[in-house]
């Protein structure tokens, strides 16, 4: 059996670089840069910003929902009592 080199990486790619929540290595490879690493995640942002590159790093002009609390955040937001009337 031949060796297989080992890669130490610095930063913790199963979690997002933004929130520090965890991503699966399929959405690292799907929407994160081209070192596999997510920069922003559902938890933190919104899908649409997710889908036009923000996981990999790329800034948009797209409101982000950090910016304007009252924009969905992706699957992940919490859910609110009263059925998200109260904003």
């Amino acid at each position: 059996m031949a060796d297989r080199p080992v890669c130490f990486s610095t930063t913790d790619q199963s979690e997002c670089q933004h929130c520090g929540a965890h991503v699966s290595r399929d959405f690292r490879r799907t929407f994160g840069d081209e070192e596999n690493v997510a920069h922003r995640c559902p938890a933190c942002d919104s899908m649409g910003r997710i889908c036009r590159g923000t996981a990999a790093g790329k800034e948009l002009d797209y409101p982000d929902p950090e910016d304007q609390p009252q924009r969905n955040q992706g699957g992940r937001v919490d859910a609110r009592p009263d059925g998200g009337e109260s904003l």
